[in-house]
């Protein structure tokens, strides 16, 4: 059975999918049903080399603290570490709910899934 917060984010960018037809919200959501052993988990230093300032980007599983990040980015994951948060606050980024990210960009163009 899948945890309630999951649940919620499935329902979510599912949803977000059927509304605004972003198949991007489609992919997250297909990528969050996995098990948890198979879900994503991605360090911070992929996430500072693939994308630059401003970047919007969604992770559908989990954000590790290794590396660093020396720009600023909108995140949406479903977990991360404390560290990885740090991390991306003092770079002056932002990180989003999934609620709140698929209200602020619900047609998910310029939305990048690192995962």
């Amino acid at each position: 059975m899948l945890n309630p917060v999951l649940s919620d984010a499935i329902l979510t960018v599912k949803n977000a999918y059927k509304k605004n037809k972003a198949p991007i919200w489609l992919a997250v959501g297909d990528m969050l049903e996995k098990r948890g052993s198979r879900r994503v988990e991605v360090n911070l230093s992929r996430i500072a080399k693939n994308t630059q300032n401003g970047s919007v980007v969604v992770v559908p599983g989990k954000v590790l603290g290794s590396g660093a990040i020396n720009h600023k980015i909108t995140l949406c994951a479903f977990t991360l570490s404390q560290s990885a948060a740090k991390k991306i606050i003092q770079a002056g980024g932002k990180i989003i709910s999934m609620n709140d990210f698929v209200e602020k960009f619900p047609e998910g163009s310029k939305v990048t899934i690192i995962g």
